[in-house]
């Protein structure tokens, strides 16, 4: 039997993943009060995918959702969906713990995030935790072997942040044709930084 546009409206999803797909349903049909219903169900209901989305929505705020940035609160989703390895909301939980936003700051709970996301291979998590170990911070001090580990990675996933700041490191180290190449190779990617380098190299 075909169902009518009004049987259609009376379907209600009955778990927590079909409650955060009707949520995208309508959030691309602009229909945002009663996606945003749907989605607030689905993280009620413990889905990770939507316990992250509601962490991203209140971490950045959204303007068409009429949602105001609250650290509190994306630190809650986050922490939600982390608790489910949930690998970007990890990754946002060490950075939130990294730079004390909605909690106290604390680097070795964010090493701990950030390490469970770069497990997965995230390369924000990667890149952050390579920036960390080169340079030292708070209470960890400069590790320049686990700096490259963690840079390599990103880098063999082509993402170019990494590549710009494992150049620096390299160079550094005075191997500055590696150096060179992986700048090089981040610039012709787009990043932003290496594109600077790249520049202030032949003025």
């Amino acid at each position: 039997m075909v169902e009518t546009e009004l049987n259609r409206e009376l379907v209600v999803p009955n778990n927590a993943e079909e409650l955060f797909n009707e949520y995208k349903k309508l959030h691309k049909e602009e229909r945002y009060a009663q996606g945003l219903e749907s989605l607030f169900q689905s993280a009620n209901n413990g889905f990770a995918k939507a316990e992250y989305e509601l962490g991203k929505l209140y971490y950045f705020g959204n303007k068409q959702l009429q949602i105001s940035k609250n650290y509190t609160k994306a630190f809650e989703y986050y922490s939600a969906a982390a608790e489910q390895e949930h690998a970007l909301a990890e990754y946002y939980l060490g950075f939130m713990y990294f730079k004390g936003q909605g909690v106290d700051f604390d680097v070795k709970q964010a090493i701990y995030w950030l390490g469970q996301s770069a497990n997965q291979g995230v390369n924000e998590a990667l890149d952050l935790l390579g920036r960390i170990y080169h340079l030292g911070y708070d209470v960890i001090t400069p590790d320049i072997k686990k700096a490259e580990k963690f840079f390599q990675f990103a880098v063999d996933h082509l993402y170019a942040p990494s590549m710009f700041h494992y150049g620096l490191l390299l160079e550094e180290l005075q191997r500055v044709e590696e150096a060179c190449e992986l700048i090089n190779k981040a610039a012709e990617l787009g990043n932003p930084e290496a594109i600077i380098n790249y520049m202030s190299r032949f003025n």
